[in-house]
């Protein structure tokens, strides 16, 4: 099963790194591979945000949707996304976020995913690293356009 983490620092808001993670809604503007995005349901109070999410994921004529439970705990800035729903065996990834200063914060993400199918999971586990690279950048690529808008 494929699994990454990485800690990495952003010249960002916490705050804006909060809302580019939980507006789903948006992902199919910037990240690679997903044509569709949609919040299915959200309820929100003052400690948590629970989403329901799905994402059309695939390439050309090869897509396909899964469905996810997106959990933030405002408190302790974590954000925990699980698969419930689609072609993934298994996926779990957890955003950790801490404030460095007004513009600046560190985010810990750390990544474990595995396909039912298991060619394509042989597929998808030599090709990880570079799609991990590529899904990063596309966030960071976003939190600078937002940042600027």
């Amino acid at each position: 099963m494929p699994q990454k983490k990485i800690v990495k620092k952003f010249n960002y808001p916490i705050e804006l790194i909060e809302k580019l993670i939980l507006d789903i809604d948006e992902y199919k503007k910037f990240l690679p591979w997903c044509s569709d995005s949609r919040i299915v349901s959200k309820k929100e109070n003052e400690k948590n945000i629970d989403i329901i999410a799905d994402l059309e994921i695939g390439y050309s004529f090869a897509k396909d949707i899964y469905t996810s439970s997106v959990n933030f705990d405002k408190v302790k800035k974590k954000i925990i996304v699980k698969s419930i729903k689609g072609p993934l065996k298994n996926l779990e990834n957890i955003w950790s976020l801490k404030k460095i200063s007004n513009n600046e914060c560190e985010v810990s993400f750390s990544i474990n995913l595995e396909l039912k199918n298991f060619l394509l999971n042989k597929m998808l586990t030599s090709m990880f690293d570079i799609g991990f690279d590529k899904i990063l950048r596309s966030f960071e690529n976003r939190a600078n356009y937002l940042n600027k808008n």
